[in-house]
């Protein structure tokens, strides 16, 4: 049987095109035993450890992030007694906060299986473009859409809380009207 020596000249070649030279792996960087690693390679030496209790800490003078943020609007969504024959389990809530006086749409929130009553929030993380400031006084109306469209349509059940402070807390929205 004869055996090709082709494994043995690749070899060979490729020992020489490396100048006779071993090519070596790089030893792993050693991974700090807490805290996060440098993100890029100009963050040389040790990485900094994370604050007691976990939490990361935003660097001074970082504007808070949208979870952080104190400004949303909270309250409870309920509905008339006269209209809650008609809600169905499958309703879609919306939750809209325009600017006062019926201007531009600021933030919006939608969530299917909306039984009622229930809490809800708006936030910063709500807002419809990404930037725009979450900055009241609001107008904020609740509805609820039988088609879970967006789109407000004949037949959805529709309450509204006017002038709404950025941060208000224990906001009540009753839905109280059937949209024509």
């Amino acid at each position: 049987m004869r055996r090709s020596g082709g494994g043995l000249t690749l070899a060979c070649a490729l020992f020489a095109a490396c100048g006779g030279q071993e090519t070596r792996r790089a030893a792993p960087a050693p991974q700090p035993t807490g805290g996060l690693r440098p993100l890029t390679s100009r963050d040389e030496g040790a990485a900094r450890p994370m604050p007691s209790g976990g939490a990361a800490t935003l660097p001074p003078g970082h504007p808070p992030t949208a979870g952080a943020d104190a400004s949303g609007v909270s309250g409870t969504i309920a509905i008339s007694p006269v209209l809650r024959p008609r809600q169905a389990p499958t309703d879609t809530l919306f939750i809209v906060a325009r600017s006062a006086g019926g201007g531009q749409v600021v933030a919006v929130r939608k969530e299917e299986d909306a039984r009622l009553p229930r809490p809800f929030r708006l936030s910063p993380a709500d807002v419809m473009v990404s930037g725009t400031p979450f900055v009241g006084p609001f107008d904020i109306t609740a509805r609820l859409s039988k088609s879970g469209d967006a789109l407000p349509a004949a037949g959805d059940l529709e309450g509204t809380a006017r002038g709404v402070a950025a941060g208000a807390r224990d906001v009540v929205i009753t839905l109280d009207r059937v949209r024509p």
